[in-house]
């Protein structure tokens, strides 16, 4: 009885979810450790809180465990991967949340994070116990293993000794995953990974390491009916003065997936030419790291260039140089991490605790990006804490967080099936000559109909949308009595409209607007001056697209 009912419960939360918020397949979840006992409630509280059905999640082969300790063979990242299929599966199972697909097999997509070096050896944590070199970064230790990786050392030698990858995809496929993604040495480009490529050795040995594991996975899936996909995820948030990105990119032959992790937190706010204060990107004038971090604008400046100064006001490899080396190169894209807030960000200048802004940026981001052409894979949200009480939204602490994803979700969906966000929403007027031309004529689908407003030069009418979306299009068929000039804009905040688009030659019959960029919930159009000799606005229809 109490799978039962949990199983009705699951059953009745999705089915509300599917009912009232557009989906957008491509969302992915991090239910932290997959044990089903603690992973179960964390994702359904991300349906109830995102309204959207998440179809991946990040697992992890512990590298900070020896790949195969010397001496016993003992399988330790076999076994660890062993560990994190058999508890994903189990949560995927009928007692758990019934993500099974027709043949009851799991549906939730594994992102298998693997590294190339593991931190016994790297870090020489094999060392004894008061060695002054014990923890300390070995850039040797580090080249000679991914070295020996590129060599097949980790393959299989025939007696079952050192069998690492193949035994980490059997892991996945005797538990049923048909598909897993293979996250191959995420976030070379930090710092904080054995695998970090900060020099030209170590450069070089990551490629050679990563084609290695990548060429294994291909020919592992061609042989046993699965497919897997690999992804190449440096950070996209980590102010790197080193190497370039693309330099340590292992080729569009081992890549399938850009997969880049982006995250909220300001590690590098911008400084002011004295270096005594924070340069304000929109007043341009010196101001606390506090109202620095207040302002969005300064927070969106960083997150699309993460090592920008007042000199260099578009350097980093952030979210849009990203999104430029996927199209470039032709692959699909991922999130492969991403979240807002980190414990402790607040103190160490990293944001607010209820980040409500970075949510409806990524949306914006991907919205314009999968105009351009972008083939969106995953994205994947982590619940991260934030604040003192290091809570995460799933706890119903940080409501403009949780609500930012709900509406990102449904942005996205909207931009990959773009359809009139305007139709049958609610309309606003200044004014209305009569009740036969209502407001609601201009988003009832038909130019049978039309509103009109009262005498006036100066009048306007706007939409509500329900949330906010990124729009890049309106269409507005005017009747005969069409404004010569207007502009669009979209409420940025109460009482407060920003101009995305601007005429003075309008020409009556249908306008449409394409190559906009903005976002909001209510979109306005404002007329200024008339077109005719009529006293008056008419518009049949006033149409939003993402």
């Amino acid at each position: 009885m109490k799978v039962a009912a949990r199983l009705l419960g699951l059953w009745m939360a999705m089915t509300a979810v599917a009912a009232h918020a557009q989906q957008f397949d491509k969302i992915g979840f991090f239910v932290g450790e997959a044990t089903p006992a603690s992973a179960a409630p964390a994702y359904r509280a991300f349906v109830e809180k995102v309204q959207q059905i998440p179809n991946s999640t990040n697992v992890f082969i512990d590298y900070r465990e020896p790949i195969w300790s010397a001496g016993t063979y003992d399988p330790k990242w076999r076994n660890n991967a062993t560990w994190a299929a058999g508890n994903l599966a189990d949560l995927c199972s009928v007692d758990y949340l019934n993500r099974l697909d027709a043949e009851g097999r799991p549906s939730l997509i594994p992102i298998v994070s693997v590294g190339l070096t593991d931190d016994p050896t790297v870090y020489q944590l094999n060392l004894p116990e008061g060695d002054p070199n014990r923890g300390v970064y070995s850039e040797t230790a580090a080249v000679g293993m991914m070295n020996a990786v590129a060599a097949g050392k980790y393959d299989f030698d025939g007696t079952g000794r050192y069998r690492v990858w193949p035994a980490i995809f059997d892991a996945f496929k005797n538990k049923g995953f048909r598909k897993i993604y293979l996250r191959i040495g995420w976030e070379q480009n930090g710092n904080w990974y054995g695998w970090q490529v900060r020099s030209e050795a170590t450069r070089v040995a990551y490629i050679q390491a990563w084609r290695h594991v990548a060429t294994l996975a291909h020919s592992y899936a061609s042989a046993n009916g699965m497919v897997i996909e690999t992804m190449w995820s440096p950070s996209a948030s980590y102010a790197n003065y080193g190497l370039s990105e693309e330099s340590s990119y292992p080729g569009d032959s081992y890549v399938d997936i850009i997969a880049p992790t982006h995250y909220s937190p300001i590690w590098n706010p911008t400084r002011s030419r004295d270096k005594t204060a924070y340069h304000d990107w929109t007043s341009g004038q010196n101001v606390s790291l506090a109202d620095w971090l207040a302002n969005p604008a300064n927070r969106r400046v960083v997150w699309d260039y993460p090592a920008a100064d007042y000199w260099n006001p578009t350097r980093g490899w952030g979210l849009p140089a990203a999104i430029d080396f996927a199209l470039a190169h032709s692959k699909r894209f991922a999130l492969s991490e991403t979240g807002t807030g980190n414990v402790g960000v607040t103190r160490s200048g990293g944001g607010p605790v209820d980040e409500g802004d970075y949510p409806i940026y990524l949306g914006e981001r991907l919205a314009a990006a999968i105009a351009r052409g972008l083939e969106l894979e995953v994205v994947e949200i982590w619940p991260q804490a934030s604040g003192t009480d290091k809570l995460t939204f799933l706890s119903g602490a940080r409501p403009l967080e949780a609500t930012a994803w709900k509406e990102f979700g449904t942005m996205l969906a909207a931009a990959q099936s773009p359809r009139n966000l305007a139709k049958s929403r609610k309309a606003y007027p200044s004014s209305t000559e009569s009740s036969t031309y209502a407001a609601a004529k201009v988003t009832d689908s038909s130019t049978s109909t039309a509103w009109h407003s009262a005498a006036g030069d100066k009048q306007w009418i706007y939409v509500d949308l329900g949330q906010r979306y990124s729009l890049s299009r309106v269409r507005l068929t005017w009747d005969t009595a069409y404004a010569s000039e207007y502009t669009l804009q979209v409420q940025v905040s109460t009482n407060t409209w920003t101009t995305i688009y601007k005429t003075t030659a309008g020409d009556g019959g249908v306008d449409d607007i394409r190559g906009l960029s903005g976002v909001g919930r209510f979109v306005r159009v404002f007329a200024t001056k008339r077109g005719t000799t009529a006293r008056n606005y008419g518009l049949k229809e006033f149409e939003v697209y993402p």
